[in-house]
Parts: C-alpha cells; structure tokens; sequence
C-alpha cells in the first residue's frame, strides 16, 4: 500500500506511530502487514533477533555490499570472508542508525544522497536531529516495525517506510531512484514478514490459515 504526501499516520487517538516523530511529513510511505498465529511477546522476540541474511535477497545485498572488502582479502592471499549474521540491531551496518525504540516498536532512519554514485554513504547526523534536518539536496528514509495484539492470539505485524527530501529537484531525482529501488526494498519487507511468520507458527497454525496466509 503506497500514499502520497500525508501527514503523520495515527493507530488510535492517543498512540502516535514512532515515525510521526521523526518524518511526520513524508512524500511517500508504503505499508505492509501480516496477522501471525502467536502471541506480541514471542513474536516481537523473532523479529528483533532473527538472522535476516538467511532470506537469499538480503545475503545477496550484503554479500555485494562487503565486496570490496572481500576482494581486497582475496589480493592479499587471505581468505574472504563470510558476511556475519544481520539482524534489525544491525541495521547501522547498511546505514540505517536507530531513531528510537519502545515495546514492540522500533524505527530507523537514514539521510544521504543514494542516487548518487560514490555519495551513498550516510550522512552522520544525530538521531535528535533527524525531524529538524533540512539542508539542500539531501533524502531522509524512515524505517518501522511494530507488533500489536489482534485478537486473542494472533499479532499484527506492520512495517513501513517513508521518504522524504529536502527540496524540489531532489524530490524528483529521488522520485526515478525509488521507482528502481522501491519494489526491490518492498519485497525484503514482505520477505521478512514471512520469516517471521514462519518462524512463530507452529505447524497446526500454519495448516489452520492455510495457502499463504493473510498478507498485505
């Protein structure tokens, strides 16, 4: 699900999104989501320590990401090596720092210039200062995913992402970035929704639901 130029979106009237406080005002967010047969507690416990770079794209992405390092190993006669594990702790390896956590919640950000080659390196900015952040030139992606209660024992796990930019021609340089980007970072999103789905379930809940499961 993709939306243009919101404002912050709201579950309920006292319970603001973490990303409403650090890109309230977006260009884009997309939204997906996926009901598991298990409880908040053993859920969130799956997304926050599971190996991501067991899902094939995302051990490709890093695998290319670490080839420079690799091949410098393979030029000094050392073995390369393997990429460790990745987890959502991890996400300031591929530039992403942590903007804020809570129970069942966590939200990273990342701003830069990744249209541009040799200039996809983060900007290292404070994560105090992310919201207020708008120098010229630059974009701002903001990164979530939550766990809620739906139901008696079902979790409803829902990630999304916006993007911003600081200015108009940005706004359309990154626009033809995303439309290249964008399908390949949604589908490591409903990757990781799967695993964990799969991950959590037990077999009899997983025949229960039957074919793929509730997916959005």
């Amino acid at each position: 699900m993709t939306s243009m130029r919101q404002g912050p979106l709201v579950t309920s009237a006292d319970e603001p999104l973490l990303l409403d406080s650090y890109l309230g005002e977006y260009d884009v967010a997309e939204v997906h989501a996926c009901i598991v047969n298990g409880d908040v507690t053993t859920t969130w416990e799956e997304i926050r320590n599971a190996d991501l770079s067991s899902i094939p794209v995302v051990h490709l992405l890093l695998v290319l990401r670490s080839l420079p390092g690799r091949l410098r190993a393979i030029n000094s006669g050392q073995a390369a090596p393997a990429p460790p594990p990745f987890s959502l702790g991890d996400m300031p390896r591929v530039g992403f720092q942590l903007l804020g956590e809570r129970p069942a919640e966590i939200a990273f950000g990342f701003v830069g210039k990744p249209w541009k080659v040799g200039a996809e390196q983060p900007l290292a900015i404070g994560r105090d200062d992310f919201a207020a952040f708008s120098d010229p030139g630059y974009a701002k992606v903001a990164f979530s995913i939550r766990a809620k209660p739906y139901g008696t024992h079902r979790t409803l796990i829902t990630t999304e992402t916006r993007t911003a930019t600081t200015d108009a021609a940005r706004r359309r340089r990154f626009a033809a970035y995303w439309k290249l980007i964008g399908p390949f970072s949604a589908l490591i999103r409903r990757l990781i929704l799967r695993q964990v789905t799969s991950h959590v379930e037990t077999p009899t809940a997983t025949t229960r639901r039957g074919g793929d499961g509730e997916w959005s």
